[in-house]
């Protein structure tokens, strides 16, 4: 949100907050309590606006700009609003905010993943800059409502860290604020920085001393899709020169080159690739006073569409808009291996060849790291449980060992066998109980009786009815028009021909889960929503579950997952102090603990 967008919602949000009316006196003095003093009014005042920056991403130096003073002038408070003071309420929120966060996180009865993310600042921005190192350290879990989490625990960087310090401090920071030492079993991290197994060994040591989790390994590394998306992309991008992309957007009609995410990217390159097939630039005249790319130019792009099409195909599913349990990449990782080993195998030159071998080359690489996580992360998937795993490892294609299948199921039975023996699966996720959930549920029955004081006009309600009716037929309508990628997917469309004859298993919760039939396929199953119901007939396996599912597999979703370089921070932080960026950003996450 940029400095000057103040929503209508905000506006009135804010007028609530900001009113220091006389029924809120009469209250107090009705309680018996005294009239509060201007400075406790002022506080009050301050306080209630450093909550609306802090939950709308605004920063307090929005208050230095002539159109806020009109709005608060409008709003007519009985103080003006000082940057100073809204900064110092700010941090105060803060401190609040993190202890019952500290409070919550000690008590959690589960594992913890940290997620890191590194922030560049665009070479574009030319506004005021006071600080322009950000580094996102987030905690992810499944609460008690089986609900995806995502906390922020830290935003900035310290400048005075040592060189040789620089990789792992962010994380022993969070970790030792939190005291979280015991809860964290596994680093989600970029891919293509380096923070390998030598560089976060000391603090792999560190916390393997201090955890008490039962995932084995206890501590474990991993690494972003979204990021091995973007380098398999610029891996490509990056042959195609700025002359050429000019040359190509001015014969599509592309717009302003600049850097951009690249399912943007993808469909302008694809379209001049279509218009050529067509000849459509010798048939029209129009094209003639246009450069034109070479036959060899033409090569690079064809390459590029049709391998950044494999990627984009798979991450249209993955980046939908939300963040996605581990259970769901599994299958579809695998399907984009085989997607790339088809246009391989039928590739006719020398540079698409290259350009395909490279691409398989750092998929592998990435497979093999994560293979066991999401192998096992699909097994807890009621539609998968193992016979997607053991359907896959079948494949002669793909070049995988049958025994893979067998270690995934062992390392699940060990995951079990250790839970089982502890008996923390009888104590409840969270003792110290969050507030957000019941707040939602509060929001959601306040809406259901304001909708029954609309309804009081017969007529109304029947029009009403009468056009719902018709846009819940139209909704129908679009969504059986809506293409399914899944059938085209042909490694999916052999699993689900696939048949194997069941395992006779000892009876345990595990077996007596992957003894049951894998549920039909439905591509809107809610995982998380199953094992929530599922929970009292598998005490234990549910709690494996739940630590497994809540590793994320992305740290970007949506737009961001599309960037074609490193992230940007927001905008409404660059101008402030670190102290002020880190609280605005972590107390966003915990205002409704």
């Amino acid at each position: 949100m940029d400095n000057g967008d103040l929503s209508s919602a905000s506006c009135s949000d804010m007028r609530k907050k900001l009113k220091l009316d006389d029924s809120v006196v009469d209250e107090e003095v009705v309680a018996g309590d005294s009239l509060p003093s201007l400075d406790e009014k002022e506080k009050t005042f301050h306080n209630a606006m450093a909550e609306w920056f802090i939950a709308d991403g605004i920063s307090p130096n929005i208050i230095k700009s002539p159109t806020f003073a009109k709005f608060i002038n409008c709003l007519n408070p009985e103080f003006p609003p000082n940057v100073t003071e809204v900064k110092k309420e700010v941090l105060e929120i803060h401190e609040e905010c993190k202890e019952k966060a500290k409070r919550f996180l000690k008590g959690f009865e589960g594992q913890l993943t940290l997620s890191y993310e590194w922030f560049v600042l665009s070479d574009e921005w030319t506004g005021p800059v006071l600080h322009d190192d950000f580094v996102c350290l987030a905690a992810h879990f499944i609460d008690d409502n089986w609900k995806l989490k995502k906390w922020i625990l830290g935003y900035t960087t310290d400048r005075t860290v040592p060189l040789e310090d620089v990789n792992i401090y962010p994380f022993r920071e969070a970790v030792q604020g939190f005291e979280i030492e015991s809860k964290v079993s596994t680093l989600l991290l970029p891919t293509d920085l380096d923070f390998d197994e030598v560089t976060l060994d000391p603090f792999r040591k560190w916390i393997e001393e201090r955890g008490s989790n039962q995932i084995n390994p206890r501590f474990s590394l991993l690494y972003c899709c979204a990021d091995l998306f973007r380098l398999m992309v610029d891996g490509l991008y990056s042959d195609l020169s700025g002359y050429l992309l000019e040359d190509v957007r001015m014969l599509v009609g592309w717009g302003r080159m600049s850097p951009t995410n690249w399912n943007i990217t993808l469909p302008n390159l694809q379209r001049a690739v279509d218009m050529k097939a067509e000849d459509e630039f010798s048939k029209d005249e129009e094209y003639d006073e246009y450069d034109k790319p070479s036959d060899e130019d033409w090569i690079k792009i064809e390459t590029f569409c049709k391998l950044v099409g494999c990627i984009y195909k798979v991450s249209k599913e993955l980046f939908k808009g939300e963040y996605l349990t581990s259970n769901v990449f599994f299958h579809l990782l695998a399907e984009l291996k085989l997607m790339l080993n088809q246009e391989l195998v039928s590739a006719d030159n020398d540079y698409f060849i290259s350009s395909a071998k490279y691409l398989l080359k750092r998929f592998d690489r990435y497979w093999n790291n994560m293979f066991l996580v999401l192998a096992t992360a699909s097994v807890l998937d009621p539609r998968f449980k193992m016979k997607y795993l053991e359907f896959y490892c079948s494949k002669k294609e793909v070049n995988v060992e049958g025994s893979k299948a067998e270690t995934v199921l062992d390392h699940l039975r060990v995951l079990y066998a250790r839970y089982a023996a502890n008996d923390i699966y009888q104590k409840p996720i969270c003792p110290v109980a969050a507030i957000d959930s019941a707040e939602e549920e509060e929001e959601e029955q306040e809406q259901d009786y304001d909708d029954e004081e609309e309804d009081d006009d017969e007529g109304k309600e029947q029009k009403q009815d009468d056009d719902k009716g018709e846009e819940e037929e139209e909704q129908r309508d679009k969504e059986e028009k809506k293409p399914d990628a899944y059938e085209g997917f042909v490694l999916f469309q052999e699993y689900l021909k696939f048949e194997g004859s069941p395992r006779e298993l000892q009876e345990s919760e595990l077996d007596s889960y992957l003894k049951e039939p894998v549920m039909e396929w439905n591509k809107d199953f809610k995982t998380l929503e199953w094992w929530r119901e599922e929970g009292k007939k598998y005490p234990v396996l549910s709690r494996v579950a739940r630590d497994i599912l809540s590793i994320p597999i992305s740290r970007a979703v949506s737009w961001d997952a599309y960037v074609m370089f490193k992230r940007e921070p927001p905008q409404f932080v660059l101008s402030l102090e670190p102290e002020i960026t880190n609280a605005l950003m972590c107390s966003k996450n915990w205002l409704r603990l």
